[in-house]
């Protein structure tokens, strides 16, 4: 997992994203949870989802990324993902540097690019329906 070096190396990520100036190979897993733990110190996880959403859509398209049915925008694993990342920060807090936040959520087992698989199974949460609506676990036995 690829570690950021500076607070403004997150906010750097951040405004590339929110602007759609970022280059589609710097949008990496890590990008992903970065820009979920930024929104989630700024936002609800209610809001979170609506800005991340509308966020994110708008920069696939800017990138000439995909964007359709079977590939783009998710919006389960955009949920499971803010869900999973409010959980850490709920029990990690909100208050320590920017820097310090999404490093330990990076280095957390909750990080793991795999980890909505211990939630769903895998046909479920990439089916269509999971990609156009939020599809909630089905494997609720796992902690978040």
């Amino acid at each position: 997992m690829q570690l950021f070096q500076s607070n403004q190396e997150i906010e750097t990520l951040i405004e590339k994203f929110n602007t759609c100036s970022l280059p589609a190979e710097a949008w990496t897993h890590e990008a992903h949870l970065a820009m979920g733990v930024w929104y989630l110190r700024q936002y609800t996880l209610t809001q979170a989802m609506l800005l991340v959403r509308q966020r994110i859509i708008l920069f696939n398209s800017s990138v000439g990324g995909p964007v359709g049915f079977e590939r783009g925008y998710h919006e389960t694993l955009t949920w499971f993902w803010l869900k999973t990342i409010e959980t850490f920060l709920n029990e990690y807090g909100r208050d320590k540097a920017l820097l310090d936040t999404c490093n330990a959520f990076l280095e957390s087992p909750r990080a793991d690019r795999n980890r909505a698989l211990l939630f769903y199974q895998k046909e479920e949460v990439m089916s269509l329906e999971a990609r156009a609506m939020l599809v909630y676990p089905t494997n609720t036995s796992h902690p978040w």
